[in-house]
């Protein structure tokens, strides 16, 4: 009986870090979601953008007009960094982009799957110990009573 509730430990707290990794991983695919669809949408932007007059989102609903003059671009390369560039060249990097967070995702979604097989299985096993473990209980206590 002790060592039954000794593997019913082990397993609950298998149980709870599987839990936690379908958590962070559910939460880093959303994540990247979030960035895909981002770059997604700069993306077509950048396709369609053309000369003349244009409004530039400032935040909190609010837009600048802008006028566009030529053909260029200033992309992000981290760190607060840009550098300025074609519109072909910037549609090319952007897409480069979206395909790795896309190829990401499927990666962490993976993941996500053999840890929730995981899971899976440690519940069953968690289910049937428990169980397992009332059925032995009750039989010690029919066991009891008919000795009283």
């Amino acid at each position: 009986m002790e060592k039954m509730e000794e593997l019913y430990a082990r397993l609950s707290y298998e149980a709870r870090l599987y839990k936690n990794q379908l958590t962070l991983l559910q939460k880093e695919i959303e994540k990247l979601t979030l960035t895909s669809l981002d770059t997604s949408n700069a993306l077509r932007t950048i396709q369609s953008l053309q000369q003349g007059d244009v409004l530039v989102p400032v935040g909190g609903g609010s837009f600048v007009k802008g006028i566009v003059t030529d053909n260029k671009v200033l992309l992000g390369i981290g760190s607060g960094y840009v550098i300025e560039v074609d519109k072909e060249t910037a549609a090319k990097k952007i897409k480069e982009r979206e395909d790795a967070t896309k190829e990401t995702i499927n990666k962490i979604a993976q993941e996500y799957s053999k840890v929730l097989a995981k899971f899976e299985a440690v519940s069953k096993q968690l289910q049937d110990l428990e169980t397992q473990i009332m059925l032995e209980r009750r039989g010690k206590e029919v066991t009891r009573e008919d000795y009283v």
